[in-house]
Parts: C-alpha cells; structure tokens; sequence
C-alpha cells in the first residue's frame, strides 16, 4: 500500500510540473519566435527563389538588439 501511495504522488508529481513547463507553448508562442528577424528571411527566400537557387537555414537570423539609425 505504502508504495502504490508513492508511486501515486510520484507520478502526480510529475504530471504537475509537466504542465507548467509548457507555459509558453500553450500560447502558441516561443522566444525564439519573438527573436526570430522574419522580414530577412522572407527577403531572403524570395531573392533565392528568383534566382532558382535554394536556401536551407542553419541558424535563423536574430533582430538586432539595437537597431539601428538612420539619418532620414
């Protein structure tokens, strides 16, 4: 009886801190997502597809932490 009670309390436990680790993906949204510069990668993948070229991305272009100022 006493390990079924532990066994129980391990696996609810566990059950609880799954669900709060998936905070951000219940959302639909990640921080990467929100780092992610899509305006390139879209430029990108059209320059390339105009020149019938491919592009695989390794690592996806990140904005800029301090954009930068244009002197319009």
């Amino acid at each position: 009886m006493r390990t079924l009670a532990l066994a129980a309390a391990i696996v609810g436990c566990l059950a609880m801190s799954g669900c709060a680790g998936t905070n951000d993906l219940a959302r639909g949204e990640s921080r990467m997502d929100n780092d992610l510069d899509a305006a390139k990668v879209l430029t990108v993948n059209e320059w390339a597809e105009h020149r019938h070229a491919t592009v695989m991305w390794v690592n996806y272009p990140k904005k800029s932490a301090h954009p930068k100022e244009t002197d319009g």
